[in-house]
């Protein structure tokens, strides 16, 4: 049997044959199909919501519910997943003209919740009332949050590369450097974390 059966079939009759609910069953197709793919896609877990609801024919709105338990049901420590999903979007970060906010594109409900819950401990929000899934938070924010998680060697990296950024006169170059700094971060981040939020960050970036 593919490492997909074999999967299904030992959560599935984990408390016996019929016992699992059809929302779990559901959930539990997506966590493989993050894992697995279908017919040679390769992962889905590195495919926007838009794509997979094509993929699967299956609204947008359903996805999103769908990948956020998978997430909480099957796809192991929550805190591992929220870091390895915030670093992937970490990893295709932009700084905003101003220098003072970074742009995140987070799809993803269960990284979205807990960027949120972590910002809200120190007093931030972000911003997104353009675009759900465009956000925006300010650099003093999101540093706090990084602070209070990863590794402060790979952080002060990462801080002295977004002050470079910051001051770079030409906005290209400036896009261009902090993308660069903020993708080195995320990598070396997760290694920092451990193997669980390296394979999250892996899935969700497709390597």
């Amino acid at each position: 049997m593919s490492g997909f059966e074999d999967e299904f079939l030992e959560h599935y009759l984990q408390l016996g044959l019929g016992s699992m609910p059809k929302a779990d069953i559901d959930a539990l197709v997506m966590h493989l199909l993050h894992r697995y793919g279908l017919h040679g896609s390769g992962p889905l877990a590195n495919y926007g919501n838009q794509a997979v609801s094509e993929r699967l024919k299956t609204p947008v709105n359903k996805i999103k519910k769908l990948r956020y338990e998978a997430a909480l049901k099957f796809g192991g420590r929550i805190e591992d997943q929220a870091m390895g999903r915030l670093l992937a979007a970490l990893s295709k970060a932009t700084l905003e003209t101003d220098g003072d906010k970074i742009g995140l594109i987070i799809e993803d409900t269960l990284a979205k919740n807990w960027l949120q819950g972590q910002l809200k401990t120190y007093q931030h929000i972000f911003d997104y009332s353009f675009n759900t899934e465009i956000v925006k938070v300010s650099a003093d924010g999101l540093f706090q949050v990084l602070d209070a998680v990863f590794d402060p060697e790979a952080l002060q990296s990462f801080r002295e590369g977004y002050e470079r950024s910051r001051q770079e006169g030409n906005a290209d170059k400036r896009k261009a450097l902090f993308k660069g700094v903020a993708k080195k971060f995320a990598e070396g981040a997760a290694s920092k974390a451990g193997a669980g939020v390296v394979a999250v960050l892996r899935a969700h970036l497709g390597v």
